[in-house]
């Protein structure tokens, strides 16, 4: 029996920006990703580590492409 995550209010900003990003890749499991779908994987990645997440040494310069720190 699966469980729902719990709301987005009552998870840390961290949480919530990761639950966000692994809803959004269930949501399109088993198809071609568009150029618009990978733009807003590359969003949800960005205001993952800007939670703090990816950031380990207080640079904020990962955001760039090619980054592959997230999820």
């Amino acid at each position: 029996m699966s469980v729902p995550p719990p709301s987005a209010s009552d998870q840390s900003p961290v949480s919530a920006a990761n639950e966000a990003i692994r809803r959004f890749v269930r949501e399109r499991s088993n198809v071609a990703w568009t150029r618009a779908e990978l733009a807003e994987l590359d969003r949800l990645r960005r205001a993952w580590r800007r939670a703090g997440c990816g950031d380990r040494t207080g640079d904020r310069t990962g955001d760039r492409t090619g980054d592959r720190s997230g999820p």
